[in-house]
């Protein structure tokens, strides 16, 4: 298990950097869409009567697009909001099962969005975006790609944490360091 969790992860570490520079470029180009919108709604329009019309939609789609295509790298570096209330209490064992309920209910979700784009996908190939006009295929895509890659990472940590290389719960991939590692498989 040590193997096939030390083989996920470096894979995983290489999906990372392309991941984040995606990101990085959708939430750039996000942010000048909504700057270019503040620009035209307070200043173009009542000094040359000009409207960005693709402006709204496309800060629009692009945190969405943002948000499916990073949360892979959130779960990854322990960045996921979570509330540590219940889980910091517990003893080994049953923070392990808390674990891997929680974990295996995230996978579910994962499976039922990629379901359901998957049978959506081929209605929103018929659909154009109003106002950019680019194929519903491609607007649509971004959730899929996501939530494939965040079932990954969701795989390679519950990997991680069966083999006993990793903490549950843990802030980011941070192996067992109190000399306690747990031999689940």
């Amino acid at each position: 298990m040590k193997k096939l969790y030390r083989f996920l992860s470096s894979i995983s570490d290489f999906l990372q950097k392309p991941a984040e520079f995606i990101s990085a470029i959708i939430l750039f180009t996000g942010a000048m869409s909504l700057f270019l919108q503040v620009i035209n709604r307070y200043i173009l329009v009542k000094i040359f009567d000009f409207s960005f019309t693709f402006t709204e939609e496309l800060s629009r789609y692009t945190i969405i697009w943002f948000t499916y295509i990073i949360a892979g790298v959130c779960l990854k570096e322990g960045e996921l909001v979570s509330l540590n209330l219940l889980y910091s209490k517990l003893s080994k064992i049953p923070k392990l099962i808390l674990y891997f309920f929680t974990r295996a209910l995230m996978l579910l979700f994962v499976v039922v969005i990629i379901k359901y784009i998957a049978v959506y996908l081929p209605t929103a190939m018929k659909f154009r975006s109003v106002a950019m006009g680019i194929p519903g295929a491609f607007l649509y895509s971004f959730p899929g790609i996501g939530c494939v890659l965040l079932g990954y990472e969701i795989i390679t940590e519950v990997c991680g944490v069966a083999s006993g290389e990793l903490q549950p719960f843990c802030e980011g991939r941070k192996p067992y360091t109190d000399g306690s590692d747990i031999d689940m498989i």
